[in-house]
């Protein structure tokens, strides 16, 4: 294959399973701040840093030339990692304890919608 004929896909399967990968990794911290003593300081840097490849999905959504497919997954993925932030402030600031609880279930929504922006990726 021609340089000229090589498409930039790789990055966003990448990215995706990336997020995926994070996400996981967020609910074993969550539980290690829960069971153990060290998980919540973690999630919150480990959460802050999954912004990085889901605001490179959603860039190389509107922005790349094969983003397309998953453009919409990727911003409804990003306005759902903007909810995960929204949910903790204004639900622990508020002490709306109902709130905040919906932060884990947000979690398992933005799982789907990175599965789906993978396999959009991949294909």
């Amino acid at each position: 294959m021609r340089t000229a004929e090589i498409r930039w896909t790789a990055p966003a399967p990448f990215m995706a399973a990336l997020v995926a990968g994070g996400i996981v990794a967020q609910v074993y911290l969550a539980g290690l701040g829960v069971f153990g003593t060290e998980g919540w300081a973690l999630h919150s840097v480990f959460g802050s840093l999954l912004s990085l490849p889901i605001i490179g999905l959603a860039l190389h959504g509107w922005f790349g030339s094969t983003g397309r497919p998953f453009r919409g997954p990727a911003s409804l993925l990003l306005a759902l990692y903007l909810l995960q932030i929204v949910l903790v402030v204004v639900g622990m600031g508020s002490g709306l304890a109902w709130l905040a609880a919906l932060h884990p279930a947000n979690a398992l929504i933005m799982l789907v919608v990175t599965l789906d922006v993978l396999r959009r990726a991949r294909a």
